[in-house]
């Protein structure tokens, strides 16, 4: 209705103060939704961090990102706060991956899955390091444990930071920085998978199991697969990563490992499919589930944050490695007081470490860099108490391009390292360095001398070693640091 007084128009169907109001009204439901999706988005994500590392919603309320940040600036606190994620320089991402049996199972918190995943931020790719559940953890003194124990024991003494404090204690065996770790649990694991639509698997061949474990009362029941493409659900993948006693080599805990790597790709890939990335109602399903199965130090702003890294990863871009025994590998298995356990061949770890710091570096690169870019001829004689080994050493360097002269025992049996002596007066300086880490060796500063017409060097023990041939570039005197060269009988220190 319009009324018309003079060259005055009033509209009292609209007027300008109703829309005024109209406008403020609009405005405050805008910014209550935004404060109410603000205020769900951080009670999930508080939740999720508590449920996984065992804390009250409100503490994790004032360390989520952003939040603590804000705190941090306002109240000048430290910013290395013990729940603040690891962060790295590097271009390089470390995270341990952890899978336990959770409640229900026999040895709940032990690792029967122990995943070492390094991302390479700037190539966009990922290298995978399976670490076997039997290798030999380090107390001291002589003692050791396995190393799938590290976190039952870590969760008895931190309660809810077990799976943090074994990402610790491995780095630190490791000599590298792990800068996150995720552990799940069996349970977790398939109603994840479920909850994916289940993952596609290529198994590379069939195989039978007729011993795989049933819950806590020590049963049996039989799994096979067979070879080809295959879509599992949660309950098969679970069969298929945990199956230690497969027939047609499957049967070992390094078969077991490299399935558990291609069943990490399945997921990823799965994951980040834009079906998955796409429906709001199965993300919020996965979140709900890894809330009650997971311990992580990751948050799910910085999961978000890893979302698109992992995304543009190309398959082919992944690498996967299993440290194992095998004739070429990296191990070798020891019985120590009744307990099954692996040793690295190398004991003081330096071959481990190697390939956990440079995840990229294939073997085969590794041997180019072993192999001598000049000729170099060795006297080899062997310090330690096990007969043959010298010869033994010498058909190994042989078959890598080093010629020898000569082959035979020192005069004092019982050398701990391994000791070249430079005949060359510093010629040949980048071929002993390259021996040293072949052999795990050290360097010695003895010079030769010449006693009744023959050349002689002066060893560790004083005593006098003659060098038999001429021509001889460097003496090489072997001692136990050089056993996992060729392992004949090792056997690594028991418990006492």
């Amino acid at each position: 209705m319009l009324v018309m007084k003079g060259s005055i128009s009033v509209d009292l169907l609209n007027t300008t103060s109703e829309s005024a109001a109209r406008r403020k009204t609009a405005m405050i439901a805008v910014f209550f939704a935004l404060l109410v999706g603000l205020f769900a988005t951080v009670g999930a994500a508080a939740s999720y961090r508590a449920a996984a590392r065992g804390t009250s919603v409100f503490a994790e309320v004032i360390d989520l990102p952003g939040i603590a940040d804000i705190r941090r600036l306002a109240l000048g606190e430290d910013s290395s706060l013990p729940n603040t994620p690891n962060k790295t320089d590097s271009d390089q991402i470390n995270i341990l991956f952890l899978g336990v049996g959770g409640a229900g199972h026999d040895g709940p918190q032990l690792s029967d899955t122990i995943i070492l995943a390094t991302f390479d931020r700037k190539q966009n790719r990922v290298a995978m390091l399976s670490i076997p559940r039997d290798l030999a953890y380090p107390l001291g003194n002589g003692k050791f444990e396995k190393i799938n124990s590290l976190n039952a024991w870590q969760e008895v003494g931190n309660p809810g930071q077990g799976a943090q404090k074994t990402a610790e204690l491995i780095g630190t065996l490791l000599n590298i920085h792990i800068d996150h770790v995720i552990r799940i649990d069996f349970d977790g694991f398939t109603k994840f998978i479920d909850a994916l639509g289940g993952i596609d698997i290529t198994v590379e061949k069939s195989f039978t199991d007729t011993s795989y474990p049933v819950g806590e009362d020590g049963g049996w029941r039989t799994v096979s697969f067979k070879k080809g493409d295959t879509t599992m659900n949660g309950e098969t993948t679970l069969e298929f990563a945990r199956s230690r006693h497969g027939n047609n080599g499957e049967g070992s805990d390094f078969a077991r490992s490299k399935r558990q790597q291609l069943i990490i790709q399945g997921v990823r890939e799965k994951l980040f499919s834009l079906g998955t990335l796409a429906n709001p109602k199965k993300i919020s399903e996965l979140i709900n589930i890894l809330s009650g199965h997971i311990q992580t130090d990751l948050s799910s702003w910085d999961l978000i944050a890893f979302a698109p890294l992992a995304a543009q990863i190309d398959r082919n871009n992944i690498t996967m490695r299993v440290l194992t025994d095998a004739a070429n590998g990296e191990l070798v298995p020891a019985n120590v007081n009744g307990a099954y356990m692996l040793f690295p061949k190398k004991p003081d770890w330096s071959e481990i470490r190697f390939i956990a710091a440079n995840p990229f570096v294939s073997k085969e690169e590794v041997a180019k860099q072993l192999i001598p870019q000049i000729n170099v001829t060795l006297e080899i004689k062997n310090g330690t108490t096990y007969e043959g080994y010298a010869s033994q050493v010498a058909q190994k360097l042989k078959a890598q391009g080093y010629l020898v002269s000569a082959v035979g025992n020192s005069s004092h049996r019982g050398y701990e390292r391994t000791a070249l002596y430079d005949l060359t007066n510093g010629q040949k300086t980048a071929e002993i360095v390259r021996l040293k880490n072949l052999l795990d060796a050290d360097i010695s500063s003895a010079m030769p001398t010449t006693v009744d017409g023959k050349q002689v060097i002066y060893g560790q023990f004083m005593t006098p070693e003659n060098i038999s041939a001429t021509g001889t570039d460097i003496l090489v005197i072997l001692g136990e640091s050089s056993l996992g060269v060729i392992n004949p009988s090792y056997e690594p220190p028991k418990n006492p």
